[in-house]
């Protein structure tokens, strides 16, 4: 017989019936509800406090492009010369004008004209400016931002109406401080034509379409190897522009400073000058003239000059020396060849600012009207587009604004 009492409802269970036994007791219920309100209100905040992320911005093609990585090449080579440095003097003027908050459309550039210093020609000018309520204030300001850029400038004051600026012993500048302009007798030009040529061209597409819808005929000079050389000479052969190679040629500073591997260098044979250039004019079939990019010891260079231009007379190109040296032989080696030949007189941007640009393009307007013609060469730069459409608003009717092709070869 067993001797052991029956099992009661009384008595402990074991396993898993004991475990869910415990757990549904009041005390456990409430510590585990109380976790999971927990676990959810954390949660919650996490998902109210978290940062919206931005939305997705479609950005034209056209932006893409201009903000797309220009590939490592150079630009203009800076020639350090009287030139420059008169530039620097026109910035500082500018400035002054604007420290006064004098207005840059009372500013009138009476004349221009080029004057050699060492070998190299530089702009001489005379200014008539709006009249200051403080000619001391006026000469102190414009002292003072010339030191800043140019220490060994000087600033000629007479004591009347007029002050002047010298640059290593060199007029550069006639202030003309009177209230009422003085009248200057220029040489009579006939019909004086002004062209504008924008080199450079082929990295930044948007900026050229920019350039291609002002009402001005540009010329464009377009690298033969550049990111978007083709989509550019579509671009500039459809609106019905001048068409240029901006061919590069060999720099002093070569080869710290680097022209781009489809460059022209005086160590090149005569055959090897050929083959370049052929392979360049294949990449753009459509230009009908060449211009230098840097190349200022290049142009200087008899023999391979000579062989260049003969090169491009056979094409039926004309050559437009952007004149980087003031001992170019482009001049005496187009008339030996016998290939249309002209000659840049200004560059634009150099100082990348809108009113010195402007500035520049004023100054190109005085010698078109001293000497019957004027080319200016700028780039695609966002100050040169606003400096073009801002004077083409106010620019000079007398003088008639054409495209290279149309003006007279010397």
């Amino acid at each position: 017989m067993d001797e052991r009492a029956p099992e009661t409802n009384n008595e402990k269970k074991t396993g898993l019936d004991g475990l869910l036994k415990r757990i549904y007791r009041p005390g456990p219920l409430i510590f585990l509800f109380t976790l999971a309100f927990l676990a959810m209100a954390g949660l919650g905040w996490m998902l109210l406090t978290a940062k919206t992320p931005p939305p997705q911005v479609i950005v034209p093609v056209t932006a893409e492009r201009e903000e797309e990585p220009q590939r490592d090449k150079a630009y203009e080579e800076v020639v350090s010369d009287l030139e420059d440095k008169v530039k620097q003097a026109d910035l500082a003027i500018i400035e002054t004008m604007r420290d006064l908050n004098l207005k840059m459309h009372d500013l009138e550039l009476v004349d221009v004209e080029l004057r050699r210093f060492e070998d190299r020609g530089y702009h001489y000018q005379v200014l008539q400016f709006p009249k200051v309520s403080d000619r001391n204030l006026f000469l102190v300001t414009l002292r003072k931002r010339l030191y800043e850029r140019l220490p060994d400038a000087a600033l000629l004051d007479n004591g009347d109406t007029e002050a002047a600026v010298e640059i290593h012993g060199q007029r550069t500048h006639l202030l003309l401080l009177e209230a009422t302009p003085q009248v200057i007798v220029l040489p009579e030009a006939k019909g004086p034509k002004l062209a504008v040529v924008i080199d450079d061209v082929g990295e930044n597409y948007a900026l050229l379409q920019g350039l291609a819808a002002l009402d001005i005929p540009l010329s464009f000079a377009v690298w033969p190897n550049a990111s978007h050389t083709r989509e550019c000479v579509d671009l500039i052969t459809g609106t019905h522009h001048d068409l240029l190679i901006h061919f590069p040629m060999e720099p002093m500073g070569y080869p710290a400073v680097k022209p781009g591997d489809d460059a022209l260098f005086v160590s090149m044979s005569e055959d090897q000058v050929r083959k370049r250039i052929a392979d360049n004019l294949g990449r753009i079939p459509e230009a009908i003239g060449v211009n230098n990019h840097m190349g200022s010891r290049f142009t200087a260079d008899a023999r391979g000059m000579r062989t260049a231009l003969g090169e491009f007379r056979r094409h039926g190109l004309f050559f437009l020396d952007s004149l980087t040296s003031g001992k170019s032989v482009g001049r005496a080696t187009a008339k030996d060849v016998g290939i249309p030949f002209y000659e840049r007189d200004t560059f634009l941007d150099n100082v990348k600012d809108v009113n010195a640009i402007v500035l520049q393009l004023r100054k190109t307007e005085r010698v078109a009207k001293r000497k019957g013609w004027a080319i200016a060469i700028g780039h695609p730069y966002r100050e040169t587009l606003a400096a073009l459409k801002q004077w083409q608003k106010s620019r000079d009717q007398s003088i008639q604004v054409i495209s290279l092709s149309k003006l007279r070869p010397e």
